[in-house]
């Protein structure tokens, strides 16, 4: 990156990040390789195809889909892209999902116990009702601004479902 974000002199640094011409082409063409330079965004359908077959869903991009209620569980996920997607009640029991983009997904409900999400983007995710069991969080971007970080924690240590006590119904 020729210029990133730094938190220690925020103001000597522009407002956002700032690549070069060369790091974006790049970026897009690693995302792009071997599709006629066409970003492929999988439908639900493609996606419950895929499994059928596959466990690997690795670096694939999700965005924006529609995947309610899919079994994700034992899948190797890492790098795809799940932004904006609908993941309510989805299934990511001991799923690698790491350095994955789940930003601003609906993820009310889903259950990561047992889950790998280093390094993932969860930032903007709705997340209430989620179970992070003994899920790994470490360096994930975490929506605290919408949901406590002790409040995920309680979830990963507790198996509680976040924004939920243990008690309620």
């Amino acid at each position: 990156m020729t210029q990133g974000w730094d938190y220690l002199n925020v103001g000597s640094q522009p407002a956002c990040p700032v690549f070069s011409e060369y790091e974006i082409l790049h970026e897009v063409d690693k995302m792009t390789r071997g599709t006629g330079n066409k970003i492929i965004t999988l439908s639900r359908k493609e996606v419950l195809e895929a499994l059928a077959n596959t466990r690997d869903l690795s670096s694939r991009d999700m965005r924006k889909a529609n995947l309610v209620k899919i079994d994700f569980s034992n899948c190797d996920l890492r790098t795809a892209n799940f932004s904006y997607a609908n993941l309510k009640d989805a299934n990511f029991k001991n799923a690698d999902l790491r350095g994955a983009s789940l930003w601003n997904a609906n993820l009310e409900g889903a259950d990561f116990s047992g889950a790998n999400l280093e390094d993932a983007d969860l930032d903007y995710a709705k997340i209430r009702g989620a179970l992070f069991f003994n899920a790994s969080l470490r360096r994930a971007t975490l929506p605290i601004e919408l949901i406590s970080k002790e409040e995920i924690m309680k979830s990963v240590s507790n198996g509680t479902r976040v924004g939920q006590s243990r008690f309620s119904k």
